[in-house]
């Protein structure tokens, strides 16, 4: 882009803040490139941590010294420091689109491009690199031994991924890859039609030509429904299916109590998030896209404009986010507008419960003495509860002397109580039927 814009040479200072924090050096590089007639064109990790508290006019030479510096920033506020005096206009460097991304990794690959377009095609939609990293990727996946194959790609381009969202969302390695989410018939083909949406994305935005009027965004799904449903569970099995990594915001952090904070932290989490496809996992979202109120104070209005610009950036958002929320009804209307897709999770009928009891009971253990129907019947809980539930049973029977991995009824009952007790729901001994033995005299 700087040689687009001026016929002079520029060096590239690859350096860090520390080495420009010698005054004497910086100003010693800045007097040679006038001296040589050449420009200096600086990293945007120089400006990174800039703002309108640091020193005036830090990072910069001595004014005295006639050179023209390039300053790479994401942002005004990482100048906001410097004399509008030194500043020329800016120059706002588009990034790649969709298709000029594509014409990169055909010229970066070369001969073998032609045995890999329906992998680029994916993968230029999915990755957002500009031409350096794209360039990399190449070199690495051209040097690799044998023929390479689409998730050499994924690799390659996960490799490259530096996603700076620190303390904001923690990374959540999926745990359900075989599970079969349990639900009831309507909202499991909704499931899958999520899952169809994602992998079709690339060719409906770009070959039948919706990008431009979505605005090239990607997919927001809303789950809804009491705890324990399966929400997370199917935000997990959504990111292993995709094979996109997941990333679960951390509302403590996000949501400030001072004005304003709480947007600068979403606009950190989501400009992280503009480089690659991912997932962006909500949970308690009614915490953060809750109604707008009416504005009786400075406090309301800036909580509306924090609701005005999550809706914003849901939208621009261009991979998969996830909100999973127990309180459906106190979601804004506007945003519920927005959302492509909105999947009630309910609470499991009979039949599904025992669904659920036989596939959380591990596979290596010995469920004969378990009566499922029963407990199916019985026991109205949750898929959440009913894992609690045969993990504890599972503790308590693995201390039995015989050592063949037995999963004994009277364990499950006991672990059915105390999950009961743990949900402060009320249990009566005939709702334990012919059991009601195995738990009598228990607290």
């Amino acid at each position: 882009a700087i040689s687009n814009i001026t016929e002079r040479k520029v060096w590239e200072f690859i350096g860090n803040s520390s080495l420009l924090g010698n005054e004497d050096y910086f100003n010693t590089l800045a007097t040679l490139c006038f001296l040589q007639d050449r420009d200096l064109f600086i990293k945007p990790e120089i400006f990174g941590q800039s703002d309108k508290n640091s020193v005036r006019n830090d990072k910069l030479p001595l004014v005295s010294i006639p050179a023209t510096l390039f300053l790479a920033v994401s942002e005004n506020r990482q100048i906001e420091h410097i004399d509008t005096n030194l500043l020329l206009p800016t120059v706002k460097i588009p990034p790649l689109g969709y298709f000029e991304r594509i014409n990169i990794w055909r010229q970066e690959l070369g001969a073998i491009a032609n045995e890999h377009e329906p992998t680029i095609a994916e993968i230029a939609r999915r990755f957002r690199y500009e031409k350096e990293a794209i360039s990399e990727i190449c070199r690495e996946l051209k040097s690799l031994p044998g023929i390479i194959n689409q998730q050499d790609f994924i690799e390659a381009c996960r490799a490259e991924m530096n996603l700076n969202i620190g303390e904001l969302a923690q990374e959540i390695i999926p745990r359900f890859h075989d599970e079969l989410l349990i639900l009831p018939k309507k909202q499991f083909l909704q499931f899958e039609e999520q899952l169809t949406a994602m992998r079709n994305l690339t060719e409906v935005h770009y070959v039948w030509g919706t990008a431009a009027a979505w605005n090239e965004s990607g997919i927001t799904v809303l789950f809804a429904g009491p705890p324990g449903t399966g929400k997370t569970m199917a935000a997990e099995i959504l990111a292993f299916k995709l094979r996109l990594p997941m990333f679960r915001i951390d509302l403590s952090q996000i949501v400030n109590k001072y004005i304003g904070e709480t947007e600068k932290n979403l606009k950190k989490v989501f400009d992280a998030a503009d480089i690659a496809d991912i997932v962006l996992f909500f949970d308690e979202a009614d915490s953060l896209f809750s109604k707008r109120t009416e504005v009786s104070d400075s406090r309301d209005r800036y909580a509306n404009l924090e609701v005005s610009y999550l809706l914003e950036r849901m939208e621009r958002f261009k991979g998969l986010a996830i909100l999973a929320t127990n309180r459906k009804r106190d979601l804004d209307e506007a945003f519920m507008r927005r959302l492509r897709y909105i999947i009630d999770f309910p609470l499991p009928e009979e039949a599904q419960r025992k669904e659920i009891w036989r596939q959380v009971i591990p596979k290596d253990a010995n469920s004969d003495e378990l009566d499922l129907d029963f407990l199916a019947r019985q026991f109205p809980m949750a898929g959440g509860n009913i894992r609690s539930v045969i993990f504890n049973a599972c503790l308590q029977s693995a201390s039995n002397s015989d050592k063949k991995k037995r999963l004994r009824m009277r364990d499950v009952l006991i672990a059915v109580k105390r999950e009961y007790d743990k949900m402060n729901r009320a249990i009566s001994l005939e709702q334990f039927g012919f059991y009601a033995k195995e738990i009598d005299g228990l607290e």
